[in-house]
């Protein structure tokens, strides 16, 4: 039997670009491949992308030429410059390590925007791909900023 553990996080940011350039960084791939890993050390390589309601994307990514981990995200509910609601489920060489629902909001703040990023996980793999979660999207979420 796994060790299911569940978690809900929240993650704000501000950026000092507005929601128009932070919602487009989610929506460009070369730019999201740029930011969204969480070190340098780590790649991350789209297998599909399809940014839209309904749309599913494929990455794999991982250290050392490794690309043990995939990620399948599914977009339920995008508002231009202002809502991303996606489920992401992650896999290591085949095995299923976790299921999330993440929801970025994002909110005007004087000249920039502020970011509200909330998600829902359930970790089949115990406390470790909920501390996963924690280290990875605080690493890309902080890389963002980058982007402006």
């Amino acid at each position: 039997m796994s060790a299911l553990a569940h978690r809900t996080m929240v993650m704000e940011r501000t950026y000092n670009a507005s929601p128009a350039r932070v919602f487009n960084a989610w929506g460009d791939i070369e730019a999201r491949t740029r930011w969204s890993a969480p070190t340098p050390a780590d790649k991350i390589v789209y297998e599909k992308q399809d940014f839209r309601e309904g749309g599913l994307d494929i990455s794999h990514c991982g250290r050392d030429g490794e690309l043990d981990y995939t990620a399948r995200v599914t977009y339920l509910s995008i508002e231009a410059n202002s809502l991303i609601v996606f489920t992401e489920t992650v896999s290591y060489r085949g095995e299923r390590k976790s299921h999330a629902q993440i929801s970025v909001e994002l909110f005007p703040a004087g000249a920039g925007t502020r970011l509200l990023l909330t998600m829902q996980i359930a970790s089949f793999d115990g406390q470790a791909m909920i501390a996963g979660y924690n280290e990875g999207w605080t690493a890309a979420l902080d890389n963002l900023a980058s982007e402006f």
